[in-house]
């Protein structure tokens, strides 16, 4: 028993080195590095590689059913070869209702990671590498106000690889629904993943220059405007008490379900809304809208970039989270636009 004790924590300890590849050299240099485990050649020969992409598919989609599918073959097949996985580890990677254990989730991790460089060393040895491409889920305000106008960046520096855009407020299993990187408006905690704070600029209203006409708007006269809202209602509230407004009523007005919404509503002269400077930097530079206030407030959430903590192991991935976090950054510079 003290013996195959041993030996399970050896082997975790080695899996979690997988985690952590660095994406240098050549694809044959790092499948020799993944097969650099101290545990003996038996023991590389008594884990079953069918059994290994049968709990990778599991544990990527999170439902024998759906790995099933994937794979061909039945969820009681999935099921034995889980059971035989697990027998031969001596851990227990799942728990009822097809949940990852602690251990399990750090063995996905690093078998993931393996299972990706296998495929990429064999499309292109056997030269079926087809073309190079990232997915990243955001929302439509997020796609069309931000990362759409900065792709053609993107294209010059990496022709070779294609962003796929997937847009939807919906929340999105990484690997499951095939998504390389996802933007999320929040406070950055998402168990599991990597999150890197994107965009936390300031909050700052915004008008068509016919909204506003030729003479100033003074905080008094908002009673008389239209206010703009994306998802987040409560922000208006909160610049209208910065301001020092005593009677100004924050939620009245319409509330669109993503700040593109907002934002055209705006341009077509509805109202005023609230929305970070980055997001309608264009418009702001060609005064398709202005800023009829000077004040900005922080807000409490920001834009993170999210992603599996193996995805970097690929160097176009990496490349792509260095482009958008320099995007981001080139953004964040933004000048007075009255």
């Amino acid at each position: 028993m003290t013996c195959a004790n041993n030996w399970r924590r050896n082997f975790i300890a080695k899996s979690n080195r997988l985690a952590y590849i660095k994406n240098q050299g050549s694809c044959v240099h790092k499948l020799l590095f993944l097969c650099d485990i101290s545990f003996s050649k038996s023991m590389m020969k008594s884990l079953p590689l069918h059994a290994l992409r049968c709990f990778e598919c599991t544990g990527r989609r999170l439902s024998m059913k759906e790995a099933a599918r994937e794979l061909h073959i039945t969820p009681a097949a999935i099921s034995q070869q889980i059971s035989k996985l697990e027998s031969r580890l001596g851990v227990q990677l799942f728990v009822r209702s097809i949940t990852l254990t602690d251990e399990g989730q750090r063995y996905l991790q690093s078998i993931r990671s393996a299972f990706r460089l296998i495929d990429d060393a064999t499309q292109a040895l056997t030269g079926k590498m087809g073309p190079l491409a990232i997915t990243v889920s955001c929302t439509v305000g997020f796609a069309m106000q931000w990362l759409l106008p900065r792709l053609s960046s993107w294209e010059v520096l990496a022709p070779d690889v294609e962003v796929r855009i997937s847009t939807g407020n919906r929340l999105v299993h990484l690997g499951a629904d095939g998504i390389d990187f996802a933007v999320r408006h929040g406070l950055g905690r998402y168990e599991g993943l990597t999150a890197e704070c994107l965009i936390d600029d300031q909050l700052q209203p915004v008008c068509s220059p016919e909204l506003q006409g030729g003479g100033a708007i003074t905080i008094e006269d908002l009673r008389y405007f239209t206010l703009l809202h994306d998802e987040h209602r409560l922000d208006w509230a909160l610049w209208l008490q910065a301001v020092g407004a005593q009677d100004g009523d924050g939620n009245r007005g319409p509330v669109f379900v993503n700040s593109n919404g907002a934002i055209e509503a705006a341009i077509a002269g509805r109202g005023i809304a609230l929305v970070r400077e980055s997001l309608v930097k264009e418009e702001l530079t060609n005064r398709r809208l202005v800023m009829p206030f000077g004040t900005k407030i922080k807000s409490g959430i920001a834009y993170y970039l999210v992603y599996e903590p193996t995805t970097l192991a690929q160097a176009h991935h990496q490349r792509f989270r260095d482009w958008i976090h320099k995007e981001a950054a080139d953004g964040m510079g933004l000048q007075s636009h009255q």
